[in-house]
């Protein structure tokens, strides 16, 4: 007789003498089960692989951004000539905001926020590439004619037109740099020994969209801020067209992050990176700079239509 926990069923005992376990007697240790052997078709053969080191790699190809066969003479001087008219830009802008302030400060006439520069090229062997960049800028008096930018540039669109007609029925060509028929007033108004060349106007601003410069024109005066701590307080802006159809855009803002974006152009800046291009430049600028595009395009065709109809630089 057995004993069976309650609310357990009996189990049945394996013991000698019992019956046979449903899954079949027990396998002595002493017993190996025996398998029949496993037939696996032949593989076929293979033909030998040649060795990875029997041929040298290939040469890895040249940077996406290296012209076949490198950049020509051309295309350094173009590239030099964008980014030197740009970063010249950027210090007369800079240089724009020292002579306004020192203006407010001796009581004189104050200078309006915009401001015109014309370039030039000179042969200088001793210089980069053999030549040199000058510029020519012209500010105003703060006033209904400079103070704004579209007015700034149709006042001088006319004048250019004026002179030239001028000349031209003399059979003459007009320099904006004549003392007699000036448009011109700052910088390389002096016409060097060498023949010159015209490449291209740009414009500038002190008006920005972070900044308009008569809204800080008090806190300037106030503060007692000198001329070159203003250059780093107030940012500038400025736009360029060249002979060669380059639009350039000019970032002058020594409180933005990163200063990577100070030039963009729709060519290259450098020779050696010719992907290294912006489109649509105007759609880039300011408000007031996008604003006054028209008219500093139509200023530009006047003055290369007389100048360099050519757009002949080198």
């Amino acid at each position: 007789m057995s004993y069976n926990v309650p609310g357990r069923h009996a189990q049945p005992s394996w013991d000698d003498g019992s019956p046979t376990p449903p899954w079949g007697p027990p396998v002595s240790p002493q017993q190996s089960q025996q398998y029949p052997p496993q037939q696996y078709p032949q593989q076929p053969a293979y033909p030998q692989q040649p060795s990875w080191h029997q041929h040298a790699a290939p040469p890895p190809p040249p940077p996406q951004w290296q012209p076949q066969g490198g950049p020509t003479q051309e295309d350094r001087r173009w590239a030099y000539l964008r980014h030197s008219a740009g970063t010249s830009l950027r210090g007369i802008n800079a240089i724009h905001v020292t002579r306004a302030l020192e203006r407010l400060h001796s009581r004189d006439q104050p200078l309006a926020p915009h401001g015109v520069t014309l370039f030039f090229v000179t042969e200088a062997p001793t210089q980069h590439l053999g030549y040199q960049v000058l510029s020519a800028s012209r500010w105003g008096y703060a006033g209904p004619e400079y103070d704004n930018l579209v007015a700034f540039l149709t006042g001088l669109n006319a004048t250019a037109e004026t002179f030239i007609a001028q000349h031209e029925k003399a059979g003459r060509v007009w320099d904006p740099r004549d003392p007699d028929y000036l448009m011109v007033n700052v910088g390389d108004i002096q016409r060097p020994s060498t023949p010159t060349r015209y490449v291209g106007i740009g414009m500038e601003t002190l008006n920005t969209e972070s900044r308009q410069w008569y809204d800080v024109v008090p806190v300037l005066l106030s503060s007692g801020i000198s001329s070159l701590q203003a250059m780093s307080y107030v940012p500038g802006e400025g736009a360029a067209l060249l002979v060669d159809g380059s639009e350039i855009r000019v970032v002058r803002d020594d409180n933005r992050r990163g200063r990577g974006n100070d030039l963009v152009c729709n060519n290259p800046l450098d020779a050696t990176q010719v992907y290294s291009t912006t489109q649509n430049v105007p759609e880039k600028l300011g408000a007031q700079l996008r604003q006054a595009w028209p008219a500093f395009q139509e200023l530009a065709r006047t003055l290369a239509g007389h100048l360099n109809p050519s757009g002949q630089v080198w």
